[in-house]
């Protein structure tokens, strides 16, 4: 079965509706008017370079009975070239006048198009209305020097201090941040597509050295969208970005498909996607190699919380190869306003450390409720852990203080967190290092409604001793199957768990 996700002037983007988890069951073919285009096992084809206004038949061949689609390609109301605009390509010769020239003087429903060539810039400005399209071979990189860049404000007052703005976060603070190399702020109906890369210049500019440390601002990502909406991101490749490769905040109706998002194993920080205070988001088909979690789901720590309650909803994680990074999919740890209605399957996780996890800590408030997670029909191969929940990790300057790792009950208050309502089902997982399931709710605030079932969880011959996640007072078990401390409502139903002397669980529920 076809599925279109989205259909350009310039192309579209095709989904193979199958059973499995990324790569489809067999290779097919694709075929445009008769013509065969390409051999294949990705779930997702983006398919650029045609002409607007035009009718192609599509025709898929391999996967059983054959699947077509007649589709015809958006009328392009303005097409701008860049290279009218004196934009040179040939990657030394600053671009970012000619580029934003083009931009802004395009009228709505315009395609401004980068042809083939390197394009060095220091940053682009998003417009309402006005996509941007990438063909093959074409390469926007960011200038290195950060004397060159802009600072983008993270909290502006108002001039009488009555009100305020957010324009950049950092690890869920309103900071300071060197502009990205595309940037969007109060933008809406912007596609960004093609086969083209987003190259941030991240190994360059010394970037990575002391990363923690604020040098006049905080690094750039490759792409930041703020308080956007209707944005969609197609076909690209993002790569060597100084940070976070797409950061949307406060945004709304988004879609990412047929993404390669790529970065240094070794480099600080530079997590593949991470919607924060995000609402219907849709990230399908996309190819994670990063140097920190492939997709992580945030909504703030508690200073945003209280001034600018949007939690992260409604977020849909589908046909994606998560292959190495920290973690698969992440929620947190910065959640001060809530995570609800996650849905991740048909995945691939590859030599991730983590699969599925969930940090959170006291401190992020009692807006900090991780509501109504679905993780199903997701294959793991060589993850070192498959699902872990700790509510006592620790970060942040405080993370080691005893109000964070304090394992007895304290009271209920403002800044106690909760995570409930989470079923994993259909899993199947390999050669896994560490553990299968590890659940460490707070003796005051236990996970809720756990339910774990129609699973496999196989362990490799070479094992690991290190405690599933970050936290004080280590769990140190070899071998370890399932572990619950302070979960209530926990149903493991249906599963098998082979080559790990632990046979079940070891288990402290809070009744």
């Amino acid at each position: 079965m076809l599925n279109i996700l989205t259909i350009t002037p310039f192309g579209f983007v095709l989904e193979l509706v199958q059973d499995g988890c990324f790569y489809t069951p067999q290779p097919y073919t694709l075929f445009v008017n008769g013509t065969p285009l390409l051999t294949g096992s990705d779930p997702v084809i983006s398919l650029f370079g045609l002409t607007p206004d035009t009718e192609y038949r599509v025709e898929i061949h391999g996967l059983g009975e054959p699947a077509a689609a007649t589709i015809r390609t958006e009328r392009c109301g303005f097409a701008i070239h860049i290279k009218d605009y004196n934009a040179a390509g040939d990657g030394i010769r600053n671009d970012t006048a000619a580029i934003h020239a083009a931009i802004y003087s395009a009228p709505p429903r315009s395609v401004v198009i980068f042809p083939r060539g390197e394009y060095l810039v220091e940053h682009l400005f998003l417009k309402s209305g006005v996509d941007l399209y990438l063909e093959e071979g074409a390469v926007l990189r960011q200038n290195p020097n950060r004397d060159a860049l802009a600072i983008v404000k993270g909290y502006q007052k108002s001039y009488d201090y009555t009100d305020a703005v957010i324009n950049a976060s950092w690890e869920g603070n309103p900071l300071d941040c060197f502009c990205s190399l595309i940037y969007g702020k109060d933008v809406q109906q912007v596609r960004i597509y093609g086969d083209g890369t987003l190259n941030g210049s991240g190994m360059e500019g010394g970037w990575w050295n002391e990363p923690k440390k604020k040098n006049r601002a905080y690094r750039p990502r490759n792409v930041s969208l703020v308080n956007c909406s209707d944005i969609t991101v197609c076909g690209l490749t993002s790569q060597n970005s100084a940070a976070w490769n797409i950061h949307p905040l406060y945004s709304s109706n988004l879609a990412f498909y047929g993404l390669t998002i790529q970065s240094d194993p070794d480099s600080p920080n530079t997590d593949g996607l991470n919607p924060e205070s995000c609402e219907n988001v849709e990230i399908v088909g996309c190819r994670f190699q990063v140097g920190d979690d492939c997709i992580a789901i945030k909504s703030g720590k508690l200073f945003l919380s209280r001034r600018h309650l949007r939690p992260s909803r409604k977020i849909t994680v589908r046909r994606c190869l998560m292959e190495e990074g920290h973690g698969g999919v992440v929620i947190g740890s910065e959640i001060s306003c809530g995570v609800q209605d996650v849905l991740v399957q048909n995945c691939l996780f590859r030599r991730t450390d983590r699969g599925f996890r969930i940090k959170t800590r006291r401190g992020r408030g009692s807006t900090s409720v991780v509501d109504g997670v679905r993780f199903s029909h997701v294959k793991m191969e060589q993850v070192s852990h498959c699902f872990v929940i700790n509510m006592f990790y620790h970060c942040d300057p405080d993370g080691h203080s005893d109000l964070v790792q304090c394992k007895e009950a304290l009271p209920v208050g403002a800044e106690t967190p909760a995570v409930q309502n989470i079923t994993l089902s259909d899993i199947c997982a390999d050669e896994i290092a560490g553990s299968a399931v590890f659940l460490y709710g707070l003796p005051e605030s236990p996970i809720r409604n756990v339910t774990v079932k129609n699973s496999r969880f196989r362990f490799a011959q070479q094992r690991l001793l290190e405690c599933p996640d970050l936290m004080d007072d280590p769990v140190l078990i070899p071998n370890l199957g399932v572990y619950a401390k302070n979960v209530q409502e926990l149903t493991f139903k249906n599963n098998q768990i082979e080559g790990t002397h632990v046979d079940k669980m070891e288990q402290e529920e809070k009744a």
